[in-house]
């Protein structure tokens, strides 16, 4: 019955493995198990589409994945590109973007067009629908090598685009309004924008332009946080919600003019595909016209409408076009969000008693929210309590904006001077309704932060929804208490117990370009050691305050920074006004720009946090005058058991030579001054023989790091990691042994026992819980029949 659905899932499958770089041991695991299964059953067609599905979605990772552009990364080419539209201009830039598609490189015609984004300089102006012919340089997107944080090269593979190009030449015009349709979309939206910014306030216009065009950036930064904040942001970007709107409000003006329920499902089906086509067709759209393209053609046909087989045959039909959709924000939300009201209709709304519309609507948006709880909790880290209320309260008003907006733009085209009042009474309306948005803003307490789940989490997070829905279709069930304790046990065991005893040392390095930023973990105790870049201007923004609060950090117990160079420091300004609580700041000497009490160390005070941890500050000596800021570097030693973490700051050789004698052999060390020559003396590499030698940096003109410094480390046999080739690097001390893995995948030999030490005991618990209330179950069913069979 479900078999669309089972071909997805095997296809999402083959996807994330080959994401992960597992596919082949997934193909060779599924081939082997339904070659067994077809010489037991004899169904073969069933495996054959199966494992047909599962190695179509190698080819089209594979086919995605490929690009002509990323050969000539850093390189200067003539380009010679079609140019689709224009994207926001950043006023702090000197740049404006275009999204294009790259047709011939250095003179030759590519077998197939490549999306890029071209950025050309702000005094040049290049119309949208255009074929320019220029020189640019290509160019690498910049990304993330860190876990869970937002990566912008990922973001851009979405949308095909694997490498962008910056123009550094005049432009040459080939061709003008080179393609009808584009002109088409072009023509509407700008018709939209010079319609809505002419008759309503430009606050107002920018609110209905985000509605119908389905472009957030449209809105002022502050007034969408605001949204965001409320939970009301799915309404400023074109969703399944605007769609079933307008639907139904096409449909219903076809049939009050006449047309019979056929013609008026065909007029409205197409209109839906025009208007997903004339704003650019967002993912959201796709999935729900794919989806009413089913219910359409079930309804003109005749036939049973399956809407679990309609949402797996859209996600099907988009990640055969993109399988990298899969991994997107829009994309999960889209079709979670779907899901949870598919669900709920056929397991939840037809058991309730109540008639009363409001609280099946209340319901409705509670089960929406918990359905969809782990995928905004890994892209946005934040649950807004009250949006539910703000829905009840904001959402009828939103559909009488949306659906008069639609009709006043069509009557403008008709009879425009009749438009003028009805356009001044909608720009009051939008007034009232952007002030109480605004007036949200003035509550205290709109939501909560909360961290990234984990994988195991999230599986065992729906497993138990599943459940819950189970025993709410089957209520007279008498195993209810048994799974109830078994999940309990579970939970309480996994995410209570075991973590309360971890006794472990989670040390992370985190790529933040040319700078450092590292976090150490310890009980409940959670400490930064430096963390700036100047490569990454906002990097306390867009990076130290989403990692902290991705992996549950809400306060830091203690901030040591080095010393005052902006790679070490910059990301402090920002965390210090976020709502992550800091307790204390240490550091060599104090600065004047950071706006809080900072404690000043030296050399042999010492930190104990219990009797396994203790920290030791090796430098600076009292009253000691540097001939650089560099040496002035705070040097601390982590003790913890026998193991030995040394954090060298940016100390250049004099200083290396000084603090000699208070140095000790260390298991994990930072590379002093980012690997530089001036840092990393044999004798201070003989003095302390590093097993792991950590260097952060990112791209730069200093020559950093080293090759001499670093052949220095490895005639000692240590293992060097850097933030620039490995990307995240995450250590685990768990006592006497040390585990280490990073963002590009490399592990240490012993990683795998994390598995047999952390993951299997749990899989193994859970698998027997399971078994205990599937055996009940069954005890539970025989016990019946036999009830059944003795009364006839």
């Amino acid at each position: 019955m479900y078999i669309v659905v089972s071909i997805f899932l095997i296809y999402a499958l083959g996807i994330i493995a080959f994401e992960l770089n597992i596919y082949f041991h997934l193909f060779l695991a599924v081939f082997v198990i339904l070659l067994y299964k077809s010489l037991l059953n004899k169904k073969y067609i069933y495996n054959i589409v199966i494992i047909t599905f599962l190695a179509l979605s190698f080819f089209t990772c594979y086919y995605n994945a490929n690009s002509n552009l990323t050969q000539y990364i850093n390189e200067d080419i003539e380009v010679i590109a079609e140019i689709k539209t224009k994207n926001k201009i950043n006023p702090n830039s000197r740049y404006y973007s275009l999204n294009a598609s790259v047709i011939k490189i250095k003179g030759n015609k590519m077998n197939y067009k490549e999306n890029t984004i071209i950025y050309i300089n702000k005094d040049i102006d290049v119309k949208e629908n255009s074929i320019i012919k220029f020189n640019g340089r290509v160019t690498d997107p910049s990304t993330s090598n860190n876990h869970m944080l937002f990566n912008y090269k990922n973001y851009l593979r979405s949308m095909k685009i694997q490498a962008t190009i910056f123009a550094n030449s005049d432009i040459t015009v080939l061709e003008e309004k080179y393609s009808f349709l584009n002109n088409i979309s072009n023509n509407f939206r700008d018709y939209t924008t010079n319609l809505l910014f002419n008759r309503l306030n430009n606050k107002n216009a920018e609110i209905i332009l985000s509605v119908i065009l389905g472009d957030i950036n449209y809105l002022d930064e502050d007034f969408y946080n605001n949204v965001k904040s409320i939970g009301l942001a799915h309404i400023f970007a074109v969703s399944g919600t605007h769609i079933g709107l307008l639907y139904a409000f096409f449909l219903y003006i076809f049939r009050l003019i006449g047309f019979n329920i056929r013609i008026s499902w065909l007029l409205t089906w197409s209109l839906m595909w025009f208007y997903g086509f004339l704003i650019g067709f967002p993912l959201s759209v796709i999935r729900t016209l794919i989806m009413f393209t089913f219910l359409f053609g079930s309804e003109i046909l005749y036939r049973k409408y399956n809407s679990l087989n309609s949402i797996a045959m859209a996600a099907l039909i988009m990640t055969i076009y993109n399988p990298f959709w899969i991994f997107e924000a829009g994309f999960l939300l889209s079709f979670s969000s779907a899901l949870s009201f598919i669900i709920y209709g056929k397991y939840i709304l037809r058991y309730m008693k109540t008639k009363k519309t409001i609280l099946k609507y209340i319901n409705r948006f509670m089960f929406l929210y918990i359905f969809t709880l782990p995928v905004v909790a890994y892209f946005f880290n934040y649950i807004p309590l009250l949006g539910i209320f703000y829905n009840l309260l904001l959402l009828p008003l939103f559909m009488v904006m949306l659906i008069k907006s639609f009709v006043l733009i069509i009557l403008n085209g008709i009879v425009p001077y009749f438009m003028i009042i009805p356009f001044k009474v909608f720009d009051y309306f939008l007034y009232s309704f952007r002030y109480m948005i605004n007036l949200t803003n003035k509550i205290p307490f709109n939501g909560i932060s909360i961290p990234t789940l984990p994988i195991p989490l999230v599986i065992f997070f729906y497993i138990f929804i599943f459940f819950m829905l189970y025993l709410y279709n089957n209520k007279n069930s008498n195993c209810r208490k048994y799974f109830f304790t078994s999940f309990f046990l579970f939970y309480f065991f996994t995410y209570i117990v075991v973590p309360m005893f971890d006794s472990s040392i989670y040390f992370n390095f985190i790529d933040v370009g040319q700078g450092l930023f590292s976090t150490i973990s310890y009980k409940n105790y959670n400490f930064i050691i430096d963390c700036g870049s100047t490569s990454n201007k906002d990097i306390g923004r867009y990076t130290v305050i989403p990692y902290l609060t991705k992996n549950g950090v809400n306060s830091i117990d203690c901030v040591f920074i080095s010393h005052w160079d902006m790679d070490h420091y910059s990301g402090l300004i920002d965390l210090l006004e976020s709502d992550i609580g800091v307790d204390k700041i240490f550091s060599t000497e104090s600065n004047k720009d950071i706006n809080a009490n900072i404690k000043i160390l030296k050399k042999d005070d010492n930190l104990i946090i219990d009797d396994k941890v203790k920290i030791k500050v090796i430098w600076p000596i009292e009253n000691y005058v540097a001939n650089s800021r560099n040496n002035t570097s705070m040097v601390i030693l982590f003790r913890y058991y026998d193991k030995n973490i040394l954090i060298t700051g940016d100390i250049e050789s004099e200083v290396e030579y000084m603090i000699l004698n208070d140095l000790e052999q260390s298991d994990i060390m930072t590379i002093p001054h980012h690997g530089s020559k001036t840092s990393s003396t044999k004798d201070l590499i003989d003095a302390v023989r590093p097993k792991f030698a950590v260097v952060s940096y990112g791209k730069n003109n200093y020559g950093i790091p080293s090759e001499e410094a670093l052949k220095r480390y490895k005639e000692v046999n240590s293992i060097i990691l850097s933030t620039f080739e490995h990307g995240e690097i995450n250590f685990i001390l768990n006592k006497d042994k040390i585990y280490y893995s990073t963002y590009s995948g490399e592990k240490s030999d012993n990683y795998y026992e994390l598995y047999f030490i952390w993951i299997i005991p749990k899989v193994i618990l859970f698998i027997l819980l399971l078994t205990w209330i599937i055996g009940y179950k069954k005890e539970e069913y025989y016990e019946l029949q036999n009830y059944f069979r003795f009364n006839q």
